[in-house]
């Protein structure tokens, strides 16, 4: 079942988009938001090329005239042809880093949570009750500014008590029941040799900055660590320091953790590979790595199973790296540590003047926003985390329709059926790969729409403050999920959220999971076009799916397990092709000066190029068996489907948000998702006549096809 989501450093959250791998993209739920008014179409000016694809527009759902600009040609800017209209009169709220297809239909989720809060009612010791006292904690600015620092103070204490490196490893042995990452926390999660039972993991650091990347020398990097260090302070002497103190701790805790990541496994190599991330050792052998830790009472003091004697190492360098760095640290760098985690971790949670400082950072700093979201939209979240199967359950029962369930899981046989067909065809591929790559796809699940059981957060206690309990709320979560460990995997547990406008794909578990809230117009219109539906829905089923078969994916059988399946000169082969997108990607920009990393998002990346190919294969396969190939709608299914992509990806962003995206996101930036998988596609220049001299023309020897 699933149990309350812990509130995750940033590299936590990468570490968990590549073990999901997640994939966030949606379209505008209509009616549209109030501060997107309704236009009508950019016309085409008189003899332009798209001029006659309005001759017979009508008002048929799935593409909306009025969000493209027909006044541009698709072949010299594809994104501006599909979305021109929408981001002309589009205006990104002030208090969001990015605003696109997938932000408008969370809007209307949250207007659906919102009404479902509004009819809980605090005080009961049900779900429900506990849900609502917390969301009005959260509102209950008064309480919080009178209690100040009072609930954080006991906590506090005990940080500043440490008074040596051996104290602050004593502290770091329980850190984690305060959601403190500190230099490694435990985490439970299917074993790679046997994907049928919970593992025991150790992960680490927890950094400060969003990602490593803001520790290099940069100009830009320097001013986002100037930044956070002036931030810092003045959350420090909020809690008694003085402003020498607070000056020294925050400019040391950078010192340390810019020699944490000189030891740490680059996160692009980790994330991408899991045989490096899989590193069991026995305690006695971690005992060896790292002496001066007491890793016996690490596990007696968090909530793993007394009984535990291996845990896996997702990053061995770090830990092996660890005790040198510890043996030169000043005594007190861990109480320093500690200190600025807590403020930080709790931040949004204590005083308004506490979350206003941290928002001065993590608002204009790191996304570029000067606005914070309504206190409102803050407290939905808390719950959201604490409480997530509590508000799934009641959104479920009232906005996801059953007959939506049927309609998806035809669209996954089309898509399986189509990458079926890609296999087999494979040019690269040996018959033996061919036959294990079928086997696998055989086994793998999906999941549509939402759970059989939920949690009911019997163990969750409200407490006298928000901090204590939001606190309760992750230590139940948390004491659950490692409880887990050496236990048989519950194969039916969802992690993903059914309110969550998202989808993912866990190769431990061979499974991919469609929360309900991404199954709604005109994301997924049962009313719409094929080419709508499959362009949009049916790229990310597509995406998912070929998630089991990327660099990391192909790494695991069907069952789940960590097992090289793939010939030599096959992986070869598929490493190659996946070299060649790397390089494309890594010569797009973003904006200015800004390029795509394309080796961090390489995986996702492929994933988009074979999806949005086994989706269009699909299409053709519904097409055929509806004995229609074409649409008297305005434009060719095959025109629209292309569209239907380009408009799933449509967003505004600050130029902060893009640089810390492609700084710390496996994903690139939804503009870029909008246009570039098409490019790699033939079809997409047979649909709208796209030759050499256009600027979106891709010459056919540097298009990669690899499924």
């Amino acid at each position: 079942m699933r149990s309350g989501t812990v509130r995750l450093p940033y590299q936590v959250l990468i570490v968990f988009l590549m073990v999901c791998a997640s994939i966030s993209g949606a379209f505008a739920q209509t009616p549209q938001p109030a501060h997107l008014p309704q236009a009508s179409p950019i016309a085409p000016p008189e003899g332009s090329p798209v001029a006659s694809l309005v001759a017979t527009a009508d008002e048929a759902r799935g593409i909306q005239i009025a969000d493209m600009d027909l006044s541009v040609d698709p072949g010299d800017d594809f994104y501006q042809f599909a979305n021109g209209g929408w981001a002309a009169r589009s205006e990104r709220p002030a208090d969001q880093p990015v605003y696109g297809a997938s932000d408008e239909v969370i809007d209307h989720v949250n207007e659906q949570l919102f009404t479902i809060m509004d009819e809980l009612q605090a005080g009961s010791d049900t779900p429900e009750g506990k849900a609502r006292t917390l969301y009005e904690q959260v509102l209950d600015t008064d309480t919080r500014n009178e209690q100040g620092i009072e609930p954080i103070q006991p906590l506090l204490d005990e940080i500043q008590a440490i008074a040596s490196v051996e104290d602050g490893l004593t502290f770091q042995q329980n850190a984690d029941t305060y959601q403190l990452g500190g230099l490694f926390f435990p985490y439970a999660f299917p074993s790679p040799e046997d994907a049928t039972l919970n593992s025991g993991y150790v992960y680490g650091p927890a950094l400060s900055l969003p990602s490593e990347d803001y520790y290099d020398d940069s100009e830009e990097s320097v001013a986002v660590r100037d930044a956070w260090i002036a931030t810092t302070v003045q959350l420090l002497m909020l809690l008694g320091y003085t402003e020498e103190e607070a000056t020294t701790v925050a400019e040391s805790v950078i010192a340390f953790e810019t020699e944490l990541v000189g030891i740490k496994t680059p996160d692009a190599e980790l994330f991408s590979d899991p045989v490096l991330q899989n590193n069991p050792r026995t305690l006695e052998e971690l005992e060896a790595i790292l002496p001066s830790f007491d890793w016996n009472a690490f596990v007696q003091e968090t909530h793993l199973p007394d009984t535990v004697d291996t845990l896996i190492v997702t990053d061995i360098a770090h830990l092996e790296g660890l005790e040198g760095v510890l043996a030169n640290a000043d005594p007190l760098t861990l109480r320093h540590l500690f200190a600025t985690q807590l403020i930080w971790s709790y931040s949004s949670i204590l005083t308004t003047e506490i979350e206003d400082i941290a928002f001065s950072f993590q608002g204009p700093i790191v996304f570029g926003v000067e606005e914070q979201q309504p206190l409102e939209e803050r407290a939905l979240q808390e719950v959201q985390i604490a409480f997530p199967d509590t508000l799934s359950q009641a959104y479920v029962a009232e906005a996801f329709p059953p007959e939506a369930k049927a309609q998806i899981e035809e669209l996954v046989d089309n898509l399986i059926a189509a990458f079926r067909i890609r296999i087999q065809e494979s040019t690269w591929m040996s018959a033996q790969t061919q036959a294990e790559a079928l086997a696998k796809l055989d086994l793998m699940v999906v999941a549509v729409g939402y759970p059989d059981t939920w949690e009911t957060y019997e163990d969750v206690a409200v407490g006298d403050s928000l901090f204590e309990t939001v606190l309760n709320a992750y230590d139940a979560g948390n004491a659950q999920a490692l409880g887990e460990v050496d236990q048989p995997v519950d194969r039916t547990e969802w992690f993903l959220a059914p309110f969550e406008v998202n989808a993912g794909y866990d190769p431990s578990l061979n499974m991919i999971q469609f929360p309900a809230a991404i199954l709604q117009p005109p994301f997924f219109d049962p009313n719409a076009d094929l080419a709508s539906n499959y362009g949009s829905i049916g790229a990310v089923i597509g995406h998912e799916i070929t998630h089991g078969f990327d660099l990391s994916g192909s790494q695991f059988d069907g069952e789940g397990n960590l097992v090289e399946w793939w010939t030599d000169e096959d992986f070869t082969a598929f490493s190659a092709l996946n070299d060649q997108v790397m390089a494309h990607y890594s010569a797009v920009e973003v904006q200015p000066g800004l390029m795509v990393d394309g080796e961090l998002t390489v995986g996702e990346n492929v994933a988009d190029m074979g999806g949005l190919q086994i989706a269009y294969d699909a299409m053709l396969i519904a097409l055929d068996a509806e004995g229609e190939a074409q649409t008297s709608w305005f434009l060719t299914q095959q025109q629209r489907f292309f569209i239907a992509y380009a408009v799933s990806w449509r967003e505004e962003a600050t130029p902060e948000f893009y640089e810390f995206l492609v700084a710390s996101d496996v994903h690139a930036p939804g503009i870029v998702r909008a246009v570039e998988p098409s490019r790699h596609m033939d079809e997409f220049y047979e649909a709208f006549d796209i030759g050499p001299g256009d600027p979106e023309y891709l010459d056919p020897e540097e298009r990669v096809i690899i499924w």
